[in-house]
């Protein structure tokens, strides 16, 4: 009788931990977090803008906060970066949240310049509610200011992109 408590006990701790280890692992099927993009050139600022430079920022909404990261390449005397919005493909609209602000102008820059979130609590601008209505409908824009463009270099508009 004791031997087959034991090897029933033995039997539940390993169940158990099976069961703990397949929960762990996740699945492929489980949906995945909200990701937008805003894919920048200077096309996107409109006729006669040109520029060796591109970004990407790139936006995971985790629920109570979106992550961000930008990513620039080949981009000199950068001055600013900002989420500009509502405004449609094409039209300008005003800041309502700062990317990338740094001291003084940049030198040429390559890689990711800067990361974060934006939650409730330090956007005074717009709800975060607000903001995914905004990004699923390509009604908010990406741009980067320079010294050589201080209306902006680079911009896209930020749109879904799973």
């Amino acid at each position: 009788m004791r031997r087959n408590v034991s090897t029933l006990a033995i039997g539940l701790v390993a169940t158990t931990i099976a069961a703990a280890i397949a929960t762990s692992c996740g699945s492929s099927t489980e949906p995945k977090n909200k990701t937008y993009i805003s894919t920048m050139i200077a096309a996107n600022e409109g006729a006669g803008h040109t520029s060796p430079g591109s970004g990407v920022a790139t936006f995971v909404d985790l629920g109570s906060e979106i992550d961000w990261s930008l990513t620039l390449t080949n981009m000199t005397a950068v001055i600013a970066s900002h989420i500009h919005g509502p405004a449609p493909a094409g039209t300008n609209a005003p800041v309502i949240f700062n990317l990338f602000i740094p001291n003084g102008a940049t030198g040429t820059v390559n890689g990711e310049v800067m990361h974060g979130s934006i939650t409730n609590a330090n956007n005074a601008n717009i709800s975060l509610d607000s903001l995914r209505v905004l990004f699923n409908n390509g009604m908010a824009y990406v741009n980067v200011h320079t010294t050589a463009n201080p209306g902006g270099e680079i911009r896209d508009q930020v749109h879904p992109s799973n």
